[in-house]
């Protein structure tokens, strides 16, 4: 009977180097010889044998043989061993929870927001307490402080992240398409940026329409008002794009609540036009003019040219 590996290493001296230790194993054991110590078949043999070809498998006539998981079947107690069957493996679905980029950006975001709205607390409960009514011009106000109104704009810019998240994500998730980019966080980037020249681009129309036709009291009660309004679109899109990032919440449910948030606060965005600029007026003609000018087609544009940027990258499987 044939030695084991053990018995032949415990033979050699105690202080037998590994070296030693292998060169008696291969003095012992010599490739190419049947060395079984098992009644079973074996399927994967030794150094030297050459393979059954009655076993080998011809996989020339697969699709696209480029990536297969091999599911190893166990050998039957008695007779030849099957060969290994090979299925085509599925690709595994993007998450966007564990995207390094989008979970990163989105923690980050978070992580300058909450400072950026503790510090400008006072202005955002200043101008929530005066958002449905018009301040009259004799009453004494609290003046907001240049770092309030920095971290508004910071606001503003967590923002324009929390919605080009949203837009990537459907823009991944809805329908069957890819795109001609280098890599998908290109797309996050592009969304990213289309967002925030549509928040100056309007911000620069209102600015031009607003000195052209109010006075300066107004024109700077309108613009701390749309930045209020601005900022508390993002931070109440927030949740349902964290729950769709890192929860169970669908796309679909996700999209209409970030719709539901845009809707609203597009009317808040009225109101308080008709608050400041329009109410003594009573046009209802001058106000929805200003309106769609100003606030409706910005956002159609916003619209075409994502949808443009889409049908530009997109590759139609």
């Amino acid at each position: 009977m044939k030695k084991s590996t053990y018995q032949i290493i415990s033979e050699l001296p105690q202080d037998a180097t590994e070296w030693q230790k292998d060169s008696a194993v291969q003095a012992y054991f010599h490739p190419g010889e049947n060395n079984h110590y098992s009644d079973q078949p074996d399927t994967l043999g030794l150094p030297g044998q050459r393979a059954d070809e009655s076993q080998l498998v011809d996989y020339s006539a697969l699709h696209r043989p480029d990536a297969y998981a091999f599911t190893p079947i166990r050998p039957p107690l008695h007779g030849k061993a099957k060969p290994h069957m090979a299925v085509t493996s599925q690709e595994t679905p993007y998450n966007p929870g564990s995207d390094q980029l989008v979970s990163g950006s989105l923690f980050l975001g978070i992580l300058l927001a909450i400072p950026a709205f503790a510090i400008s607390r006072g202005f955002v409960e200043r101008q929530a307490k005066n958002f449905f009514y018009t301040e009259n011009t004799r009453t004494t106000t609290v003046p907001d402080t240049t770092v309030e109104l920095r971290n508004q704009v910071l606001l503003v810019a967590f923002t324009c992240l929390v919605l080009s998240l949203a837009y990537y994500c459907y823009a991944l998730f809805w329908g069957d398409n890819q795109y001609d980019v280098a890599s998908n966080h290109q797309l996050a980037g592009i969304y990213a940026a289309a967002f925030v020249g549509y928040f100056l681009i309007k911000a620069a129309l209102y600015q031009f329409v607003n000195w052209v036709f109010f006075d300066k009291k107004k024109i700077e009660q309108w613009n701390k008002s749309l930045l209020f309004l601005t900022a508390m679109e993002g931070i109440a899109a927030t949740p349902a794009v964290l729950l769709f990032v890192f929860g169970n919440l669908s796309l679909s449910a996700c999209l209409i609540i970030v719709v539901i948030v845009a809707i609203l606060t597009k009317l808040c965005t009225f109101y308080k036009c008709y608050l400041i600029f329009f109410q003594r007026f009573g046009a209802f003609l001058q106000i929805f003019l200003y309106f769609c000018a100003l606030e409706l087609i910005p956002m159609v544009g916003l619209v075409e040219l994502l949808e443009t940027l889409n049908n530009n990258l997109k590759i139609n499987i």
